[in-house]
């Protein structure tokens, strides 16, 4: 780590020109958390203004007629820049030879790049550097990790299978449901299977066969979800969004640390799915204008709230040690990999495709498209 060039730590900074304001530089000061910012003129660092500066401006005499003096005049040529091939140790060096918080880091040709700080350095000299925001997915092969330019974990063929999972355990539970109805109607003589396949007519109003439909139709759904919650992704689901809170916390990926960390996850898609299963459940109530009102109202004021509810109890469960297991070295791949290039980036379809979700929708067609095939696929209750 202590080889990597300093150009794989760089953070883009707001900049301030030297005819820019005083008053301009203070807000760019205070967004960006730093004690200094470089002073970019044609490109290329003409020094730095620092808060001290800024203070001594504003103390000094009248503060509104401080702010419109621009930049240059309390500007500090005390510009210490590195170029963007330095080794990170050397960096470190240099910064603590010149007692600096903050360092430019220019190209070969003298362009400003962007800044490290001193934390950056010692978080990557200490081995201690995360990224700051970590997704994932649970599969039936283990945990998918991603920051949307670093992927780890498990690979496509878990993302695939992830979604053709899913779909096949909405095969299983309505086949569940209609093979209830066809034992309830064959040997008990309940016609619960023609409430299924032949429904009453519209206008004919609300008979006992058609809320038996309704019934049937919409039990799919908890089985569905029972499903989920016994077979062991619900376990690698919990065991991802644990990883990804000791990730972000700065804990251990150790066994004991990660096992203590919340199963629920605020930016988990399961508050999405919350909504979803709450609009089908209100759509077999009320007409789907009313019932899009009323999810739209619910989900405005309680959606993490619903989605918690679900994470806790339905989509995740105590993950068992291997699957933490299988968690912590995709959370130990991933920030080895982050570490090796914090600044690395990818974009278009490179990002979308890292987010995991494009092959489990391939994964979730490629099942329904064989379960047609095969004539496998029952009545969509879902």
């Amino acid at each position: 780590m202590h080889d990597i060039p300093v150009e794989n730590l760089i953070r883009a900074v707001r900049t301030v020109a030297p005819d820019d304001p005083i008053g301009r530089a203070a807000e760019a000061l205070r967004v960006s958390g730093l004690t200094e910012l470089p002073v970019i003129s044609a490109g290329q660092v003409a020094g730095v203004v620092t808060e001290a500066a800024i203070l001594n401006a504003f103390t000094a005499g009248d503060p509104k007629t401080a702010m419109e003096q621009p930049v240059r005049t309390i500007i500090s040529d005390r510009a210490v820049c590195v170029s963007r091939h330095m080794p990170v140790s050397r960096v470190a060096e240099v910064m603590k030879e010149h007692g600096l918080q903050v360092v430019s880091v220019v190209s070969e040709f003298g362009y400003f790049m962007g800044i490290v700080t001193r934390s950056d350095i010692a978080s990557m000299l200490s081995l201690t550097m995360r990224p700051p925001v970590v997704a994932g997915l649970a599969t039936p092969l283990g945990v998918y990790l991603t920051t949307g330019n670093i992927r780890a974990g498990v690979g496509d063929l878990g993302l695939f299978l992830a979604g053709a999972f899913m779909v096949l355990m909405m095969f299983a539970a309505s086949w569940i449901v209609l093979g209830i109805a066809w034992l309830a109607q064959e040997f008990g003589h309940i016609p619960l299977w023609t409430a299924v396949y032949l429904p009453p007519k519209e206008g004919a109003g609300l008979s006992w066969l058609t809320a038996a439909g309704y019934v049937i139709r919409f039990a799919a759904l908890p089985i569905w979800m029972l499903l989920i919650r016994l077979l062991p992704l619900s376990g690698y689901h919990a065991a991802e969004h644990q990883v990804v809170h000791a990730i972000e916390n700065g804990e251990p990926l150790k066994p004991e640390y990660v096992g203590m960390m919340p199963r629920v996850h605020p930016r988990c898609g399961t508050n999405i799915f919350a909504g979803v299963i709450l609009l089908l459940m209100m759509a077999q109530i009320f007409s789907m204008e009313t019932a899009v009102l009323i999810t739209v109202f619910v989900l405005v004021f309680a959606w993490r709230v619903i989605g918690g509810y679900f994470q806790q109890y339905v989509t995740t469960k105590p993950p068992s040690r291997k699957q933490i297991e299988s968690g912590i070295r995709a959370g130990e791949s991933l920030l080895d990999k982050y570490r090796q290039d914090p600044g690395h980036r990818v974009t278009g379809w490179r990002r979308i495709w890292n987010t995991g979700m494009p092959q489990v929708m391939i994964g979730a067609s490629a099942a329904i498209t064989l379960g047609e095939m095969l004539y496998f696929s029952p009545p969509s209750f879902f």
